[in-house]
């Protein structure tokens, strides 16, 4: 009799787990072992499951340490600053190598050439961050009095920036390479995209902290502490908001981080070619100056409106691309 019950109820709680089953909605995340299976298919346990905090830890690691303990005290020439941004793409690639191996070290570089998207996303980078980028110079004081209209030299410059950005350029070409091919799917996986999005965009911003305290600064050279921190607080604000538009991007198109470097350049690019149309903006990180208070207001506004349109889903979905996956479409 009792070998009859505890089978009766061995078979009630299959009935009701089916039931379970059945009626719970299923979710398709794609969760690939790259995230924890290291080369040959061993487990990497602490490294595996906190990739992301080991690969901001060497992303800034790397970059601080050359900018603050190499390069300041070895006196190098200014032009060899440009080593401390392959930061995020050598802590990126080691990573991977540790956790996954040369799949997800080839995963990375098939989304570095991932070009085949819908011809708006290039459009929309291409024409309209710059646009955007106007309206930062505009909502400046004193900077509409201060425009002059582009001479027919102004697309050239701008597409001579583009494709230096690009090839030889160290920041949109292996800064992205971390931030966006590495980082971005795992902090949406974990956080979801809008949250995902700003803690990568905040910490990008702080990770550019040599540009505003210590010999390498682009701040004035008589520039107090309180100034020089309000700017980086300006500058990451904008970043922030950059990154909004950027995730959006990317999560149309199969998370090609050929794109997100494509974003980065056409950010910069513009904004060096747009320096020549006002004169009198500074060639310092200024409290009040374009790449602080300027993208700070202006990229700000852009993601609210993105964030509103697409109601925080910035085109994310929950099976879309995950780390090392292949890309597919993305939800609207």
């Amino acid at each position: 009799m009792r070998g009859i019950l505890l089978t009766g109820r061995r078979n009630c709680r299959q009935t009701c787990a089916s039931l379970i089953q059945l009626r719970e909605p299923r979710i398709n995340i794609t969760t690939t072992n790259n995230d924890v299976e290291g080369p040959g298919g061993r487990s990497n346990g602490t490294l595996a499951r906190h990739s992301l905090v080991f690969f901001f830890l060497l992303a800034f690691v790397f970059t601080w340490g050359y900018f603050w303990l190499v390069l300041a005290p070895l006196k190098l020439p200014r032009a060899a600053y440009v080593l401390g941004g392959f930061g995020p793409a050598a802590a990126a690639f080691i990573m991977l190598g540790l956790t996954s191996g040369t799949r997800g070290v080839v995963a990375l570089l098939r989304s570095i050439v991932h070009w085949r998207v819908g011809f708006q996303w290039y459009l929309l980078l291409l024409v309209g961050l710059p646009v955007l980028n106007v309206l930062a110079f505009l909502v400046i004081p004193g900077n509409l009095a201060d425009f002059h209209a582009p001479d027919s030299q102004f697309l050239m410059l701008y597409l001579k920036e583009i494709a230096f950005s690009i090839t030889l350029g160290v920041a949109p070409l292996w800064e992205e390479v971390g931030w966006r091919g590495f980082a971005l799917p795992r902090l949406q996986r974990l956080y979801g995209p809008v949250v995902g999005t700003v803690i990568l965009g905040l910490l990008w911003g702080v990770w550019h902290l040599p540009f505003f305290f210590g010999s390498f600064s682009q701040t004035r050279p008589d520039a107090s502490f309180v100034s020089r921190s309000v700017a980086l607080v300006g500058f990451t604000i904008g970043l922030a908001g950059l990154s909004i538009i950027m995730t959006w991007v990317l999560n149309h198109c199969g998370g090609s981080t050929l794109m997100a470097i494509l974003a980065h350049a056409a950010f910069d690019s513009s904004g060096i070619a747009l320096s020549g149309l006002f004169p009198s903006t500074p060639p310092y990180y200024d409290p009040i100056h374009f790449q602080t208070l300027g993208i700070a207001i202006v990229y700000t506004i852009a993601a609210l409106v993105v964030i509103v349109a697409t109601r925080g889903r910035l085109g994310y979905a929950l099976n879309h691309q995950e780390a090392g996956a292949s890309p597919a479409p993305a939800e609207t």
